[in-house]
């Protein structure tokens, strides 16, 4: 959660609207340890179903009432672009690399649609803050001086008063008719230096949080910012993995049909994969074998060698484990 400095906003007249009702960040990190689990145990399907339903059937409204509600939306906000995140890397796991890239490309809309959500909110705040630095700063400016100007002249009319008391000089009447209205003066500046001396420490601390207010403010586009730039890269990312498929399959079947090959969909360019074992037990780890070996079952479902390999690494086996050869029986003699 981000620090919340709520006095430095103004109050504005900000349309309310109604507040999110669940906490997405929340239900990101109570539900990952349970996805994760289930793609260990290699049930990316299973792991699919729980994550789909994780996500809102509509992105939560942007609350701009306050300073408060904005940083609960930008919450809010990350938890929804982590659930995109987390359902695209399961649709990959299940091979369904096609609706990875449509869940990715819905991550992009509303990471867009929260930038503009954010920019409506934070117009308001911005041009008041500016306002009121300009405000602050010419204020600060005008009598900052007058304030020294009006303490001098309070000072040295109350030195002049108490040394006349002191020395217990005589006045003449226009000395006395002179002093009084310099006196009644005197008391109008004090009234004048009381209220700027009041007025300063506030307009000095507007100029001291307005920059401060600019950089929240920054720093929430610059968050919004980010969750877009990764999730058009995460969205440009599955888009070429689908299209460099697809041409490397073109290209396979081409050349078959060049051969006089008879081509059936992408099933000849899958078996020519699984011929060769190291094109799976390459990729690494078991979780990576068997998410790539859903993949070749979604372009060729049913493929009988795909879903051999993947029940092996379910059994804990090789994914091309051989079976051992039944041992012969001797007959009794």
């Amino acid at each position: 959660m981000r620090p919340m400095p709520f006095m430095l906003f103004p109050a504005l007249a900000l349309v309310a609207q109604a507040p999110a009702t669940v906490d997405l960040v929340q239900r990101f990190n109570t539900e990952l340890p349970t996805v994760n689990q289930m793609l260990k145990e290699l049930k990316p399907q299973d792991a699919l179903t729980r994550v789909q339903a994780l996500i809102p059937a509509e992105r939560p409204t942007f609350d701009a009432s306050n300073a408060k509600t904005i940083a609960q939306s930008l919450d809010n906000a990350q938890g929804l672009m982590s659930l995109y995140r987390l359902c695209a890397n399961v649709c990959s796991e299940a091979g369904q690399w096609e609706k990875a890239a449509e869940v990715q490309e819905k991550r992009a809309q509303d990471a867009r649609a929260i930038l503009a959500d954010l920019d409506k909110a934070q117009a308001p705040i911005a041009a008041q803050w500016k306002t009121v630095s300009q405000e602050s700063s010419d204020y600060v400016a005008k009598n900052e001086p007058r304030a020294k100007e009006l303490s001098a002249k309070v000072t040295a009319f109350k030195a002049e008063y108490d040394n006349i008391k002191a020395t217990k000089r005589k006045l003449t009447k226009v000395e006395i008719d002179e002093f009084n209205a310099r006196g009644t003066q005197i008391q109008k500046d004090e009234a004048e230096l009381a209220q700027i001396n009041a007025a300063l420490p506030v307009h000095k601390q507007n100029l001291v949080n307005a920059p401060k207010v600019a950089k929240i403010l920054g720093d929430n586009r610059k968050e919004v910012e980010g969750m877009l730039k990764a999730a058009e890269e995460s969205l440009a990312k599955a888009t070429k993995a689908v299209s460099d498929q697809n041409d490397e399959i073109t290209q396979f079947n081409t050349q078959q049909v060049i051969k006089k090959i008879k081509v059936v969909g992408r099933k000849n360019w899958v078996d020519a994969v699984l011929r060769v074992p190291a094109n799976i037990t390459k990729l690494g780890s078991v979780q990576v074998q068997s998410a790539f070996l859903n993949r070749l079952l979604v372009l060729d479902p049913g493929n009988t060698g795909a879903q051999k390999a993947l029940d092996n690494l379910k059994a804990g086996k090789d994914a091309f484990a051989k079976e051992p050869k039944p041992t012969k029986k001797t007959g009794k003699k």
